[in-house]
């Protein structure tokens, strides 16, 4: 099911004689005034009577409220305060009789947005979703001294607290009805949820107009002209004064049985009017679309809303689905704390190869979101250390992954994350985190892009958009914007990686055609070695710029064959060479490979000249440079 569209309706369940209906319509109109009046097949919450007039071929209204009598009064100065705006429907006339509170109203012309989009009009989702958010914008617009809920003059009366929408919450899970409907294990996980993100819930410093209903159901559209366009936004009887992400969720409640161009090009409209979503609006949207299914749950009559409890309960393991993917936390005060805990007992692991310890990553950056693991760095003397005492604390190596001159471990627990990376002292790695930890906890601007990026990448995640043109995942979606950062910091040394981002991958093609195929016409014939194991794609970083690249080949016999190793034109004379080819060697060394093999082609070999470097590694005696015949890639070469 999808935008409420099998829910059983609000009229269905109660009965308006046409006796009942006329003396309503009797406080503004004569008998032969009304030709005739038929219940309208929508509204959950309110029962609407479309009335068609002797002397007019426009219609009218009569809205009739079952719930809040006092909306009504809302609803007329909401009009009033949109009109010219945003197409609402004028209020007539406000009065109450048997019983009811109603008004009478403009009739707008339309058809819901929700039996548009689930109609074969795929092809202007974009048009209309994108006018959908710019209108949520204009409502975003109007503005109050508070934020809360209206009396029936639109005046703040009650605030609203993020520990009161915790506690409702909580109150709400005690309901029969939801227990009835949401598993044990369920309730449990919202319980834990809304503890965890309790700050991520809306507070006080959002003071906009809300609709509080904003979905699909009640927006009205028309065709004008070959557009599709808004035409009536109505049902304003639950608007308060807060944050505008409650609407956004309201929209985006069903997006993921939607294409992602409705999503996209909502919130593409919405920010074209200058709102600006939180950095967290992901995890709140879920809280809040909970805490309005659990309200809707516990006034439902479950024995004759069967279609509603199933689609709410669907609903709910769906964002619980999504939530428990989310792994970024608000700042947690106690994570400085950890660290130095944890810190007294890798310094005693290390013993004597100990050097210095850092707290880096999220976690050391105060105000900072982050997922809740604990990112240490130890230096220490040298790479070669004895891993058992670490082991004996639980830690597990893990290799070096994309860093080369890095020892990883990590630690796991059910209340603890930590993962731990060991470098030698003056490693420029230690520096680069350093210098970014720094940079982040002085720069609140760059730190909230960094956390709106973290949220961005783990919605695209949970959101299956693993296949878009900018998805690149959660670790190397980040990469931009790091090394805009690095930049910024200052850090300009050298480091060598592992070809993992797809930049370096790309880099490491231009270098390829560039130096060692262009100038041969030839294509390259080793892109197979990308994903070999034998074979290893090195990039050299001159702070955040790549400068060089190295192909190592690993062969059977402790020995290793350089490919192809090159410097960038523009960066050549400043021995960029000699220090990649050190770093290359240093991690040869601790792999365990007692030699290399220098390509012989007369490009190769010029190049190691200049640098004067020597076949003899590691001071083995059986190293020697090969010749020509050695390398069968080198003849292409």
């Amino acid at each position: 099911m999808t935008f409420k569209a099998n829910w059983e309706k609000t009229h269905t369940r109660i009965h308006l004689s046409e006796y009942e209906i006329k003396q309503m319509l009797a406080a503004y109109y004569s008998e032969n005034d009304i030709k005739s009046f038929h219940l309208i097949e929508d509204g959950c919450s309110n029962v609407n009577v479309l009335v068609r007039l002797s002397d007019s071929n426009t219609p009218i209204i009569l809205r009739i409220y079952l719930r809040d009598k006092t909306s009504a009064y809302r609803e007329q100065k909401i009009s009033a305060l949109l009109k010219g705006q945003l197409p609402v429907p004028e209020f007539y006339h406000i009065a109450e009789a048997q019983g009811h509170t109603f008004a009478i109203t403009e009739y707008l012309l339309g058809i819901p947005l929700r039996d548009f989009l689930l109609s074969d009009s795929q092809n202007n989702v974009s048009q209309i979703m994108y006018k959908v958010g710019k209108a949520l914008g204009v409502i975003s617009n109007i503005k109050f001294p508070h934020s809360g809920f209206f009396n029936k003059n639109l005046e703040v009366t009650k605030k609203i607290r993020r520990d009161e929408l915790v506690d409702f919450c909580l109150g709400s899970l005690e309901d029969t009805n939801v227990q009835s409907v949401i598993s044990t294990e369920n309730i449990d996980q919202i319980k834990a949820l809304f503890r965890m993100y309790e700050n991520f819930l809306p507070d006080a410093s959002e003071k906009n107009l809300v609709h509080a209903d904003f979905d699909p159901a009640n927006i009205l559209v028309i065709q004008r002209n070959g557009e599709i366009e808004v035409s009536g936004i109505l049902d304003w009887e639950f608007s308060f004064s807060g944050s505008t992400l409650c609407d956004v969720a309201g929209m985006l409640r069903y997006s993921h049985n939607m294409p992602s161009e409705y999503r996209d090009s909502f919130l593409e409209g919405l920010l074209s009017t200058g709102y600006k979503l939180p950095s967290s609006w992901q995890i709140t949207i879920n809280l809040l679309n909970i805490l309005s299914l659990l309200d809707c749950l516990r006034r439902s009559d479950l024995d004759n809303s069967p279609n509603q409890t199933s689609d709410i309960k669907e609903l709910i393991s769906h964002i619980l689905f999504n939530l428990r993917k989310v792994k970024v936390v608000p700042y947690d005060s106690n994570w400085p704390s950890l660290f130095e805990l944890e810190s007294d007992k890798i310094k005693l692991a290390l013993g004597n190869s100990y050097v210095a310890i850092h707290h880096i990553g999220s976690t050391s950056v105060p105000n900072l979101a982050s997922k809740p693991t604990i990112d240490i760095i130890a230096e220490v003397k040298t790479l070669a250390f004895d891993h058992q005492d670490l082991t004996n604390l639980n830690y597990e190596y893990r290799g070096g992954f994309n860093l080369p001159l890095r020892k990883s471990f990590t630690y796991r627990s059910s209340d603890l994350n930590i993962n731990l990376h060991i470098f030698e002292e003056n490693d420029p790695e230690v520096e680069l985190n350093l210098l970014f930890r720094d940079y982040l906890r002085s720069h609140t601007v760059e730190r909230n892009k960094y956390a709106a990026l973290k949220y961005q990448l783990l919605e695209d995640e949970v959101s299956h958009k693993k296949n878009g043109p900018m998805y690149r995942g959660y670790t190397l979606g980040k990469n931009v914007l790091i090394q805009d950062i690095l930049k910024k910091s200052g850090f300009n040394r050298l480091r060598f990686v592992l070809c993992t981002h797809y930049t370096e991958w790309d880099a490491t093609k231009k270098f390829r055609h560039k130096y060692f195929f262009e100038p041969n016409n030839i294509e390259d014939p080793y892109t197979w070695t990308f994903d070999h194991k034998e074979h290893k794609h090195f990039i050299l970083y001159k702070g955040v710029n790549i400068v060089g690249y190295a192909h190592i080949q690993l062969l059977t016999d402790h020995s290793a064959a350089i490919r192809i190793i090159v410097i960038d034109e523009k960066h050549r004379g400043k021995d960029y060479g000699k220090e990649f080819m050190a770093l290359i060697e240093k991690w040869l060394k601790l792999q365990g490979y007692k030699s290399v093999h220098t390509e012989s082609s007369p490009a190769a070999l010029g190049f190691y000249k200049r640098l004067n470097y020597e076949a003899m590694l590691f001071n083995d005696p059986e190293a020697r440079e090969s010749s020509p015949e050695d390398i069968a890639m080198g003849k292409l070469l």
